[in-house]
């Protein structure tokens, strides 16, 4: 009986010890044992990371070096974003946002227009009802920029005003179409992944 009992354990201890090296096994070096969770949960990620070959190391370089193409869809909603933030900041003569937004030299020209604007204490109200089309017209890169054009079709309400709150031009009550043509740029190799605007201009009738 004694010796029934002796192979009774000795099996379940067998089989106790492939269990254990079913869940435990061997594994590489870099992937950590983990317990799944989901189906989702099936990446291991290294504890460390790889060695790299030196030729790894220069295709890598590069493919940084190269410059990398935008998500357009992307790139166009912070774009319509930026407009509407730009033309909203220029009316209220709100050079802290303008500066954040506008490369130097255009920057000057809109601050250049405000103070202008301001001795003349005449005041701009903007009210864009909606942007009805924003597309990209070209993409272009010179000396290490990248710049992208963009057209904006949008329906604003620009009205200027005296001191006093008469309307000199425009009409409160109307809203009219209009098409603007403005570019931005950003270094290729920059880690800022924001984008200023460069250029503005009106299209050709």
């Amino acid at each position: 009986m004694a010796f029934l009992d002796i192979i009774l354990f000795a099996v379940i201890a067998a089989f106790l010890g492939y269990r254990l090296w079913l869940i435990l096994g061997t594994h590489d070096v870099d992937k950590p044992i983990r317990k799944r969770e989901s189906k989702e949960d099936e990446v291991v990620i290294p504890v460390r990371a790889r060695t790299v070959s030196s030729k790894a190391k220069t295709e890598a370089s590069v493919e940084e070096e190269q410059p990398k193409s935008i998500d357009e869809d992307r790139f166009l909603q912070g774009a319509t974003l930026a407009f509407r933030e730009i033309v909203e900041a220029y009316a209220a003569g709100n050079t802290i946002v303008l500066k954040k937004l506008l490369e130097i030299p255009l920057l000057e020209t809109f601050e250049d227009m405000i103070n202008k604007r301001k001795k003349a204490r005449k005041t701009l109200e903007v009210d864009i009802s909606r942007i009805t089309k924003a597309e990209i017209i070209d993409k272009r890169e010179e000396k290490g920029t990248a710049y992208v054009t963009v057209r904006f079709v949008s329906e604003q309400c620009l009205v200027t005003r005296d001191s006093k709150g008469k309307v000199l031009e425009g009409d409160p009550d109307r809203y009219s179409e209009v098409t603007d043509i403005w570019t931005f740029s950003r270094p290729i190799k920059s880690t800022n992944p924001n984008w200023k605007l460069v250029a503005t201009q009106v299209p050709e009738v």
